[in-house]
């Protein structure tokens, strides 16, 4: 049975509370012209991917998160560099794997690779937490899109300094 855990409470990006720790904004340039604003923050344990963004349907400005334990952070970004990025023959992932999922503080932790990531035939990564809901369907799982591009010009080598600092 698939336990979903309490939410950690949305942050406001105007309003940090001293548990919410901003560690790096994340610019996703196909998103510039929507404003929407990505921030990657620590509360309580937790890597935290906040978006503030315009609903179109509600017609509101709003605010998303995905929470993973900060645990898992170290492994994400093994499995992206050393599973989905490594041939075969050099430890990597088979062709034939294109998911791997690992359970961390009772949340399992999973990613993805897609070729449609954020946008028609871009490339990257959904990373996923089964045990949490979505802050705006209420459904799981929590899903945060990196595109591969991002993690290769950089964003994976922050992902790096984070984890060695708070991990």
């Amino acid at each position: 049975m698939k336990i979903i855990k309490q939410p950690l409470g949305l942050i406001d990006h105007s309003d940090v509370q001293s548990d919410e720790i901003n560690v790096l904004k994340v610019d996703y340039e196909m998103f510039r012209k929507d404003g929407k604003v990505s921030y990657l923050f620590i509360k309580g344990g937790h890597l935290v991917f906040s978006t503030y963004f315009f609903n179109k349907l509600k017609k509101i400005w709003i605010y998303d998160q995905e929470e993973y334990p900060l645990k898992s952070l170290p492994w994400i970004i093994d499995r992206i560099e050393n599973g989905f990025w490594k041939r075969p023959a050099d430890g990597g992932l088979s062709d034939f794997e294109r998911s791997v999922s690992k359970e961390f503080d009772g949340e399992t932790i999973g990613i993805n690779a897609v070729m449609h990531c954020c946008a028609e035939n871009m490339p990257g990564y959904s990373i996923w937490n089964v045990n949490r809901e979505c802050h705006i369907t209420n459904t799981t799982p929590q899903e945060w899109a990196i595109p591969s591009y991002m993690l290769k010009e950089g964003l994976l080598d922050e992902l790096k300094v984070i984890a060695d600092k708070y991990c």
